[in-house]
């Protein structure tokens, strides 16, 4: 059974303000292109978890193409990347388009992780997404029992 929860005028009032707030912040952060402001906006994003889950979640897709893409020559599986990989490493504008870092640590079989990227994304005021970049940072060794995965060495560090 659902229980009505009653509260006053004063309590409402304030629940009302808060989700306005929350939604204006959200609504300012991805929509100022001013880059002064910018970075000050940037510090206070990066305090907002809701916002970040939402950029995460919007571009989920988009950053598991670009990783399935990278790491195709290198394992005969295509790694995955959840949400809860992926966080948001830079958020900047240049005249209309924004441009969107993250870092995601990718995973193959039951959650090894491959190695940790940097990918970066531009979108622009029609809406348009595009891959800016995909830097690989870092590989982990596998496991030996999944060894068999790789096709060849992913050049660079190791660790």
């Amino acid at each position: 059974m659902f229980t009505i929860v009653k509260m006053n005028n004063k309590t409402a009032v304030f629940i009302v303000i808060f989700i306005f707030i929350v939604i204006s912040t959200c609504f300012l952060l991805t929509r100022h292109s001013n880059q002064n402001v910018q970075a000050t906006i940037q510090q206070g994003y990066e305090s907002q978890s809701v916002c970040k889950k939402a950029l995460v979640n919007t571009y989920l897709n988009d950053i598991e193409q670009a990783t399935i893409d990278f790491y195709s020559e290198y394992f005969t599986t295509e790694p995955r990347v959840q949400y809860f990989v992926i966080t948001v490493k830079k958020i900047s504008s240049v005249n209309s388009t924004s441009f969107i870092t993250f870092i995601s640590e990718p995973f193959i079989g039951p959650h090894i992780t491959i190695g940790k990227d940097e990918i970066t994304f531009s979108a622009d005021f029609t809406g348009e997404v595009k891959l800016t970049e995909f830097k690989h940072i870092i590989s982990y060794t596998l496991p030996d029992h999944l060894k068999s995965l790789a096709l060849k060495r992913i050049p660079g560090e190791y660790e």
